[in-house]
């Protein structure tokens, strides 16, 4: 039932405002700006804002950037981020790399300011130029995800590169990424490692995690005691996703790990509360069978309905078969059908066979043969048996379709050839199936 997860990278624009810089400056208590930073460092955030204003208003950039920040924050003042982007603005214009890159992202957010991806990547290459390393990582994102600017990954991994000459942890890993997959760079593994390796010093979660993944480069298979340690190190330090291959390996007794179902539900915990869908079914799933836990059908209930609210397709059918039976929760047929029907759209084979069962009886749902078949096609095509030994009899019945005894017979041996004992029974029970579904 749990299965670990191959090891993806998903790379995603992280549209987070980076803390002020609180180091003074060399003239010594009596420079207000010093004093501020005095104030903004013992939290006093009222007193910082009325030492910048009068070196905001002569146009000081870095004042101005400092109070855009700190209305943006709410600190001194209710938050505005109208008016921070105001000030953020004033700064900017005056060449401040930092504050360039404040509003660049608020253009990609559309906080404060209307969304505008062009107008954010212009600020943001404004930012970049100058150096500012976040910004050069974000244009780069922007390139490869095609954001304001047309897509073009040589393009991306030039920003990264500088972004990442000067130690920016998230530019290193995305940039080793490239060089992994040879997108936008040559594929180079030797510089991949080492850039991923500098990533993961510089606290980055996910290269640590990774590190954990990787065999050939190293020599190392992912089942080693070095790379489950990489991996083990990363879910400590809270990576959802290293969080979750860990509890599977303790659910599976892989990775040369021992089996360990109360394991691998602690680690199961801490992904499926950082909102990790997979994590959260597979919790509900240890509740449902009582592994590792002790059993509650209602700790099921509340897991399986985190996931399905996430569109997680498993949790949406089981959650249904829950609600169908009154597991854990006040029986409700109706409930029950629409979500399986959403499991089912997803894709979800057993999910399809379902909604035909609840079609061909009327549970939950008006009763309708041809509608039933339907379904029963669509998990057939998946490969699901008992479909087929369900589409089978509504054609030898007659129900939904025309009375048809030999289309119910090629129905029979599409299952009999999967080994369906009713598809076997029905064309005689121990037949030579080659020769009867000839």
């Amino acid at each position: 039932m749990i299965h670990p997860t191959r090891i993806r990278t998903v790379l995603a624009l992280v549209l987070l405002l980076p803390a002020l810089t609180l180091a003074a400056r060399s003239n010594g208590g009596k420079d207000p700006m010093a004093q501020g930073l005095a104030a903004y460092t013992a939290g006093d955030y009222a007193t910082a804002l009325k030492l910048w204003r009068p070196l905001a208003a002569q146009g000081d950039p870095e004042a101005q950037f400092r109070i855009g920040y700190l209305y943006a924050q709410g600190q001194g003042a209710p938050r505005d981020q109208e008016l921070a982007i105001t000030w953020y603005r004033k700064a900017a214009e005056l060449g401040h790399p930092k504050a360039q890159f404040n509003l660049g992202i608020a253009y990609l957010k559309g906080a404060g300011v209307e969304k505008d991806p062009e107008q954010a990547v212009a600020w943001l290459r404004r930012s970049a130029s100058q150096g500012w390393s976040p910004a050069q990582f974000a244009l780069g994102l922007a390139y490869m995800q095609g954001i304001g600017v047309e897509k073009d990954p040589a393009e991306a991994a030039s920003w990264f590169q500088r972004a990442a000459d000067q130690g920016h942890p998230d530019a290193q890993y995305a940039l080793a990424m490239m060089y992994l997959e040879g997108s936008g760079a040559e594929k180079n593994t030797e510089k991949a490692m080492a850039l991923l390796r500098s990533s993961a010093k510089g606290g980055n979660l996910e290269a640590i995690y990774k590190l954990g993944g990787l065999n050939p480069a190293r020599g190392v298979k992912a089942s080693s005691p070095g790379a489950i340690a990489k991996i083990r190190k990363a879910a400590e330090l809270g990576y959802p996703q290293a969080q979750y291959d860990l509890g599977a390996a303790y659910a599976n007794g892989s990775a040369g790990l021992e089996k360990d179902p109360a394991e691998a539900a602690r680690w199961f915990e801490k992904a499926a509360k950082a909102g990790m869908a997979r994590a959260q079914f597979d919790l509900g799933w240890l509740f449902e069978n009582g592994e590792g836990v002790e059993e509650s059908q209602e700790k099921a209930v509340e897991w399986y309905a985190r996931a399905a609210d996430q569109g997680f397709a498993r949790a949406q059918y089981q959650l249904a078969m829950h609600y169908a039976s009154g597991r854990g929760v006040e029986k409700d047929a109706n409930r029950a059908f629409g979500l399986v029907l959403m499991s089912a759209k997803a894709g979800f084979v057993d999910a399809q066979y379902a909604v035909g069962v609840m079609y061909d009886n009327g549970n939950g749902v008006q009763q309708d043969y041809s509608k039933a078949m339907e379904w029963y096609r669509k998990a057939a095509a998946g490969g699901n048996g008992n479909a087929m030994f369900a589409a089978g009899n509504l054609y030898a019945n007659g129900y939904g379709v025309a009375k048809d005894l030999n289309e119910a017979k090629k129905w029979y041996c599409k299952g009999a050839r999967l080994g369906h004992p009713q598809c076997l029974q029905m064309l005689g029970g121990d037949v030579d199936v080659d020769t009867v579904c000839r």
